[in-house]
């Protein structure tokens, strides 16, 4: 599916830019996407979806963060992070509205999309490992509010009681812990958000990015590293600057968040409830 050629015709003349259309890479990609033309091409972006998809909505609700409204100061997330990551940041430029659609500009990077191998699980495996050397008292996201550790649970009980399926609501009445440190998390994590060449890896997506207790983010990882190669070289990198948290207890209300949010698309509570536990058994 690619961005209808009326809309590509208003894009190129709002931005001044000869562009090519790009296909969509998921059917709720969040992002329409076109190639600049010319010497010094660049990734443009216009906003597809807003808090209206359960993805943003739950982004919004939970950490308080919409990146319409904040689509000017998003590129300045990337220089709030760790200068020393593996794989660093594809620096974001903020271009105009299209019909209050914010659109922005990266630019264009010769490299393959990831994919799940050992070596992308360690690169990641270090890349996690120093975004969570990163901890904070508070959750949310700088650009849109600070919020104390201690309103987790309140946050998420209310955000749990307003989820589709009666089963998910009613893991609103199961107690959750405070958490203690929150780190940066990407909460649509996956592979195809980073780029590899013969010599460089990049973080193309990171647009989502909050601060979320660290036990939310490890409870993502558990799900996204599906066999034991991939776990013991991300694990094997990650501990390098820091312990894999416990995530017993928390493990059942976070999968409840990321089910809402439909991370990895549409899917029934019982079917995101039994994935595979392999972390602190």
């Amino acid at each position: 599916m690619h961005p209808d050629e009326s809309l590509t015709n208003r894009l190129a003349m709002l931005i001044d830019r000869e562009l090519d259309a790009l296909p969509l890479a998921w059917p709720d990609a969040s992002n329409w996407c076109w190639k600049s033309r010319g010497l010094s091409p660049e990734l443009i972006k216009l906003a597809r979806t807003g808090i209206e998809s359960p993805f943003w909505r739950g982004i919004w609700q939970l950490f308080g963060f919409d990146r319409w409204q904040h689509a000017r100061m998003l590129p300045r997330v990337a220089g709030m992070l760790p200068p020393d990551l593996p794989l660093l940041p594809v620096p974001l430029t903020f271009l105009a509205y299209l019909q209050q659609a914010p659109v922005w500009s990266l630019p264009w990077r010769q490299a393959e999309q990831a994919r799940w191998t050992e070596q992308f699980a360690e690169q990641l495996g270090h890349q996690i490992g120093l975004l969570h050397r990163e901890t904070a008292d508070w959750f949310g996201h700088p650009l849109s509010g600070r919020h104390s550790l201690d309103l987790w649970p309140t946050r998420v009980r209310k955000f749990l009681q307003q989820a589709d399926a009666q089963a998910l609501q009613a893991l609103a009445d199961i107690p959750l812990a405070s958490p203690k440190r929150a780190t940066w998390c990407l909460p649509d994590l996956r592979a195809d958000q980073f780029l590899e060449s013969a010599t460089d890896g990049f973080w193309s997506d990171w647009e989502a990015l909050v601060m979320a207790p660290i036990e939310f983010d490890w409870t993502l990882l558990e799900l996204l590293l599906v066999n034991s190669s991939l776990r013991q070289s991300f694990c094997r990198a990650y501990q390098r600057y820091g312990a894999i948290p416990d995530i017993e207890s928390y493990r059942l209300h976070h999968r409840g968040i990321l089910c809402c949010l439909e991370v990895f698309g549409p899917m029934s509570w019982p079917l995101m409830r039994d994935q595979p536990v392999w972390l602190n058994t």
